[in-house]
């Protein structure tokens, strides 16, 4: 997700969070007397509000379009969320005289997570490639507490690195690198 689709998030839903806490306040409010003790023994809705469903029969119709529309919203909301950058197919063709030559994503990343995890110390590895903010590669590297870092990046670099930018074609390929440590496979330590 990018970071202006985080940040309109964050203000909708902050904006929608204040909203309903002013409501649920006032409510509160309104039933402890904080308007006046005369408030706490009335409706909070007129005769005429709160009858007006029994005389309209159109009104449920209206609430369950409304209600209908709100959760398409949301699920189109919530469905922009789930997008990520990923991408299934890169294209590689330089010329459209010469054919055209596409690379399928899957393919690299499973071999690259494959030749990752050939490496000693490295217990699982993740790819994906990504094209923003341009064509690149993600890797997440989870090794054991016992690795060689040094030797384990000589490594990431030198061959898997080296390789992914040459099955692309591109020697300037950005790769982003993450080292983790396997929490599952590290044995836990106590202080006595």
């Amino acid at each position: 997700m990018t970071t202006r689709a985080d940040g309109a998030n964050r203000i909708v839903l902050t904006l929608l969070g204040l909203l309903l806490v002013a409501a649920g306040g006032l409510g509160l409010a309104l039933s402890l007397g904080a308007f006046g003790e005369w408030r706490t023994t009335h409706p909070v809705l007129p005769a005429e509000v709160s009858s007006f469903p029994d005389e309209q029969p159109w009104f449920w119709w209206a609430v369950a379009g409304v209600a209908l529309l709100t959760a398409v919203l949301a699920m189109l909301w919530l469905m922009a969320q789930l997008r990520i950058d990923r991408i299934s197919r890169i294209d590689r063709t330089t010329d459209a005289k010469d054919g055209y030559t596409t690379l399928h994503a899957g393919a690299l990343t499973k071999a690259v997570e494959d030749e990752t995890t050939g490496i000693a110390g490295v217990t699982s590895a993740s790819a994906r490639v990504h094209d923003r903010p341009r064509l690149g590669l993600s890797l997440t590297v989870a090794m054991t507490d016992s690795v060689d870092i040094d030797g384990l990046r000589t490594r990431l670099e030198d061959d898997i690195v080296a390789h992914a930018r040459e099955a692309m074609d591109d020697p300037d390929l950005p790769v982003e690198v993450e080292l983790r440590p396997d929490v599952r496979r590290t044995p836990q330590r106590s202080v006595a």
